[in-house]
């Protein structure tokens, strides 16, 4: 079978249509990657914060309006729970 230019043509046409398809891939994996990375930042943000109010003293949480009660129930949660 000889080939013509113009099915050469069509030949890296249809090669590129097909690395089309796939170029949202790296994207999607990029973008998970990086909610995930987001998220454990979220999660690692919370338990610090949880931890510092745990550290207050009663006269400090006195001083932001914040009574004990709340700084337990607070402290109390999962990391991953908001």
């Amino acid at each position: 079978m000889i080939r013509t230019a113009n099915d050469c043509q069509n030949s890296s046409a249809k090669l590129d249509m097909h690395d089309d398809r796939r170029l949202p891939l790296p994207n999607l994996v990029l973008g998970m990657a990086l909610n995930a990375l987001l998220t454990v930042q979220t999660w690692r943000e919370r338990a610090r914060s949880r931890r510092e109010l745990a550290a207050r003293s009663s006269h400090e949480l006195q001083d932001i309006g914040v009574c004990r009660a709340d700084i337990d129930d607070e402290v109390s949660k999962p990391f991953w729970r908001a």
